[in-house]
């Protein structure tokens, strides 16, 4: 609608003739839109001074510079017509209030409106349009989209007609749309987790700040690429199938696990939910895949930790179980023995003159006593704490055996030593250790073979760290800090993953006539003495067995010879001895060896009856031999009620069991001696007299 003559009815269109001036009153007045009709007469001369003076310059910036002229300009601007709908989108009460300066109606944000306006008809424009904010006169703001048709310069009549939209509830949506939009974005920004979208193809429309984060690589070289080209290589084929499932029609919500791959090389596991996106929720038309990604590194580390430890809580249960068996194996065999050896060694005393028979009585020893090692390696494998434990140099210890470990390798084999000197001391029993050194030995003598090889012995001393006891076996009691270790190195054959899981094993051996024993004994000698073992092998490149033990900070001794004990006497004729086993062989052949001394004998068959005759006897009993391990009243019960009724009693205790397991199971309980099943006539000869001399 433009205003172009003294008229405020327009005049003719397309020679029509023009309507009469009541029609366009209630045309005016009857529409809905907001119309009014400015008198731009005052604001010529301000228009051509502008453009007379700002001729080179940004008129734009010009304006921003002199508000002071914006002002006059909206000072100038005479409102001398409005229809209703102007009437009520201001809040007016008549036509009148609104027939005066735009001045009451400005905001400050108007101002950008006004000076488009300006920048327009400076530029000899005749027809604007954009967007403005203004007050009512009722005080609330609105929102509108204003056309404005503008006279020109020359006409008589300098009237300007402008057509207002209320765009409010417009914007106020647009708005909400808008905060909307941005509080989804700082979602998808800000979430921790990665989100990616991407077409069927595979081609990536959008990732989110934690996708750029994990992937380690700037947002314009992530979008746009396959991100097949993201995944590391093993993961590859798994993604081309669920691509082409979705591509065949596949829909929902697909849960999977896969692997990235950073610049780096390192890959990074998560756990992914991908939906199917219709095409009208994309944008495009077309459906995409929407993924979210989550970084599971933390938690398959703290599952391969669990793993971990639920197989060290099974070994240990494994070998705590094998242990008992192997404890309670050797404890009745000994017991067997005891009948086996003993009546043999009584049998060779009294054939004095018969040669044949003694050798055959001398092989039955013999067996025996391969019978007792082969117990007492069970024992050590079940964990038997050292026996007589002192603080040694572990280098000492090797030194000393050296000429041992060259005579038990082969000849093509060359041994190397590599000792280091004043290492702090560890509490040891040294046979034990020198047992677990030359069983080691042997293995990797055995692993180098008849044509020969090297095998390095090498002691030092370093500190673990708390994760380092993840990489030795039985190092459960391990506490982090200073170990000393001995390690036997050879260049052997090597061995699997499979062999090394189970060389620790009782009876497990890759020979073909070995009996599997001396590397599980040397597992219980080590986890007795507080310590664990590391092994680090692969087929044909050789094997390398150490073990380690807490250092104790103390004098250290270089392992040099023990003082004798002082001489005792072996004459036990006329001594009374309360004899108690409830093994009725073994205790006759106790009883027999007794005897044989030269003592008198009085036997009972459980702890009851020992505390009865004890109880009747006690004033004419020199000593006593318990057996430990007994029914209904064990042997720590008996000596208890023993020692009440006569604290003074020597009180020797006999097992199947070793001393030190003993010991730390059940105390001191009173020991003037101990007896380890099966003993011979010696033996019990030499305890029973350092028992009843001291």
């Amino acid at each position: 609608m433009q205003q172009s003559s003294s008229e405020k009815g327009p005049g003719g269109i397309g020679g029509r003739a023009p309507l009469a001036p009541d029609v366009w009153e209630k045309l005016f007045q009857r529409t809905q839109v907001p119309i009014f009709i400015e008198d731009m007469t005052s604001l010529r001369p301000m228009i051509e001074q502008v453009r007379a003076e700002v001729v080179d310059r940004d008129l734009r910036c010009w304006l921003d510079a002199h508000p002071e002229f914006v002002g006059r300009f909206i000072a100038g601007i005479r409102i001398i017509d409005v229809n209703q709908a102007a009437v009520d989108l201001n809040g007016a009460a008549s036509r009148e209030e609104l027939l005066v300066s735009l001045e009451k109606l400005v905001l400050p944000e108007t101002l950008a409106a006004f000076k488009d306006l300006i920048c327009v008809m400076v530029a000899g424009g005749r027809y604007y349009e954009g967007e403005s904010r203004y007050r009512a006169l009722d005080g609330h703001e609105y929102q509108t989209y204003n056309r404005a048709w503008i006279p020109a310069p020359d006409d008589p009549v300098q009237l300007m007609t402008i057509v207002t939209v209320d765009i409010t509830d417009r914007k106020l949506a647009e708005q909400a749309l808008a905060e909307s939009e941005e509080r989804y974005r700082l979602l998808i920004e800000t979430a921790q987790d990665v989100i990616i979208r991407h077409d069927l193809s595979g081609r990536i429309t959008f990732v989110n700040q934690a996708g750029v984060e994990m992937l380690g690589l700037p947002r314009e070289q992530i979008l746009g690429v396959d991100g097949m080209t993201l995944l590391a290589p093993g993961a590859v084929a798994g993604a081309l199938q669920r691509r082409d499932a979705r591509v065949g029609g596949k829909s929902g919500v697909i849960l999977y696990e896969t692997e990235f791959l950073h610049p780096d090389g390192h890959t990074i596991p998560v756990e992914v939910n991908s939906t199917l996106l219709p095409g009208p929720l994309t944008g495009g038309g077309e459906p995409q895949m929407l993924i979210v990604a989550r970084d599971i590194s933390q938690r398959r580390r703290i599952q391969q930790e669990q793993q971990l430890m639920e197989a060290r809580l099974r070994d240990a249960q494994k070998l705590e179980s094998l242990g008992v068996l192997a404890g309670g194996i050797a404890h009745d065999f000994n017991n067997l023995l005891v009948t086996i050896m003993g009546n043999a060694e009584l049998l060779r005393v009294d054939l004095q003159g018969d040669p044949e028979q003694r050798r055959s009585l001398d092989a039955i020893m013999d067996a025996g006593e391969q019978a007792a090692e082969l117990c007492r390696q069970m024992q050590a494998y079940a964990g038997a704490s050292p026996a007589k434990a002192e603080l040694l140099d572990l280098s000492g210890v090797v030194v000393a055996m050296q000429n041992l470990l060259q005579v038990s390798v082969s000849g093509g084999s060359h041994l190397h030593y590599e000792l280091a000197p004043d290492l702090p001391g560890v509490l040891i029993d040294s046979a034990q250790v020198r047992q677990v050194i030359m069983n080691m030995v042997n293995n990797a003598a055995e692993a180098v073979g008849s044509t020969g090889g090297e095998i390095m012995i090498r002691t030092g001393v370093d500190t673990l760290a708390d994760g380092e006891r993840d990489q030795l076996l039985g190092g459960d009691g391990l506490t982090a800090g200073r170990h000393v270790f001995c390690e036997v190195r050879d260049s052997g054959c090597g061995m699997d993953e499979a062999t090394v899981a189970r060389m620790f094993e009782p009876f497990f051996s890759t020979k073909f006539a070995g009996r599997g024993l001396g590397m599980s004994a040397a597992l219980g000698i080590v986890r007795g003495h507080g310590g664990a073992f590391r092994v680090t092998s692969l087929p044909d490149q050789g094997t390398a067995i150490s073990f380690w033990l807490p250092v104790r900070e103390a004098a250290v001794s270089n392992g040099g010879a023990a003082v004798p004990p002082p001489a005792v006497s072996f004459d036990l004729r006329g001594r009374t001895i309360l004899l108690v086993d409830d093994n009725a062989k073994v205790r006759a052949v106790a009883e027999s060896f007794l005897r044989r001394l030269g003592c008198k004998v009085l036997s009972a068959a459980d702890g009851y009856d020992a505390v009865r005759l004890f109880g009747q006897r006690h004033s004419d009993i020199d000593a006593v031999i318990l057996d430990y391990t007994m029914p209904g009243m064990d042997g720590a019960a008996t000596s208890r009620r023993l020692k009440v009724i006569r604290p003074d009693v020597p009180l020797l205790i006999t097992s199947g069991h070793d001393e030190a397991g003993l010991r730390a199971k059940s105390g001191d309980l009173g020991m003037a001696g101990f007896v380890a099943k099966p003993y011979n006539l010696r033996q019990l000869n030499e305890v029973l007299a350092a028992a009843l001399n001291g």
